[in-house]
């Protein structure tokens, strides 16, 4: 789509666009919705294998966004055994994975990974 300022021409598109954005931005996939996509997602395609190890899910959110800023691409934080064993491939495929769910058009997709133990504390 091209706009032009100078003849006005799609610039009401180019608008709507903007607010479609900023919708996208504002939406939610539940705790419990979210970590039954991943979990279908590991199932149908498991992580590869690196230096013997695979990468393991515990759970997963979505992280809360700021109130103060109108536009805020969303972020996931996914809970594993070892952030390092997430390949940038296999990232990509829980990202489209995502999108098939929610498009989030014109935002990129945010992966924050924390290390969690298997055994729990008591």
């Amino acid at each position: 789509m091209i706009a032009s300022a100078r003849t006005g021409e799609n610039i009401d598109k180019l608008f709507g666009f903007i607010a479609k954005i900023q919708r996208e931005s504002r939406a939610r996939i539940g705790t419990g919705v979210f970590n039954r996509l991943l979990r279908a997602a590991f199932a149908a395609n498991p992580p590869p294998m690196k230096k013997g190890r695979r990468l393991k899910l515990f759970y997963a959110a979505q992280a809360a966004g700021k109130k103060d800023r109108p536009l805020q691409p969303p972020e996931f934080v996914l809970f594993v055994n070892d952030p390092r064993l997430l390949a940038d491939q296999y990232k990509r495929y829980l990202e489209s994975r995502i999108r098939d769910a929610q498009a989030y058009t014109g935002l990129p997709i945010i992966f924050t990974c924390r290390a969690r133990t298997e055994s729990r504390r008591a």
